[in-house]
């Protein structure tokens, strides 16, 4: 069993502690303009200009084309990555229990009428949660990833949120950690307590990975998705 926190500390005996992960959040204060004015400046506020010049659009689509372009992204990723990834069943079963609570949003942005960029994001109280978001590699240079943060945080600023969760980081992804901090985040230990298990060092996790990963980048997306379905074991 797990317990996963950012401030709980377990006392149950037999328990190892993995705080291989950190979270990044994004305070909030109601205007846009104060929000965008603490973004790093050539990292952040200049590439989502530049997202503008290049004629991304934006649209919030809550439908099954919605969900399924988003799908088609986030499996184009985790294959790219070597990564094995969700099922479609897994997605769909979160749509449908949470949209009809308006639980859920799903952002996509457009090149020329093309989907390069998308996400999965979960709204909980007083914070939106950047669950899952993918792009296309080919049109980076448009700067798919910044016009689509941009544009949800401002929408949880017109729903008056106070936080937008950037998800969680491997204390050793030093880029994505710098990536996240430069639009004004701030980091936070995520604590996993895990109950009858020896606990798991970032090295031992880094050179397992590692290996999986020069093994996975070389599969069909068959097979990662066949991965996924073991790893994972979602039941649908």
């Amino acid at each position: 069993m797990e317990l996963r926190s950012l401030d709980y500390f377990c006392t149950l005996k037999r328990t190892a502690l993995n705080e291989n992960y950190l979270v990044h959040i994004l305070e909030l204060d109601g205007s846009e303009d104060n929000t965008f004015q603490r973004f790093h400046g050539t990292s952040v506020r200049a590439s989502i200009r530049r997202a503008e010049k290049n004629g991304l659009t934006f649209e919030i689509n809550n439908s099954i084309s919605g969900l399924k372009a988003f799908y088609s992204l986030y499996t184009d990723l985790r294959t790219r990555l070597g990564l094995p990834f969700l099922s479609y069943n897994f997605f769909n079963s979160i749509y449908t229990n949470l949209i009809k609570d308006d639980r859920i949003l799903i952002p996509l942005v457009k090149y020329r009428n093309k989907v390069v960029a998308a996400g999965l994001i979960l709204k909980f109280k007083d914070t939106f949660y950047l669950e899952y978001t993918a792009s296309d590699n080919s049109r980076l240079s448009l700067y798919p990833n910044h016009k689509l943060f941009w544009e949800i945080i401002k929408i949880a600023i017109k729903d008056k949120a106070k936080y937008v969760d950037f998800g969680r980081t491997e204390v050793n992804n030093n880029s994505l950690i710098t990536f996240k901090e430069k639009w004004n985040t701030k980091r936070r230990q995520l604590k996993y307590w895990r109950i009858g298990s020896q606990p798991e060092t970032a090295s031992m996790n880094g050179k397992g990975k590692s290996f999986f990963l020069k093994i996975n980048k070389h599969l069909p997306k068959s097979l990662l998705k066949l991965q996924g379905e073991i790893l994972y074991k979602y039941k649908g």
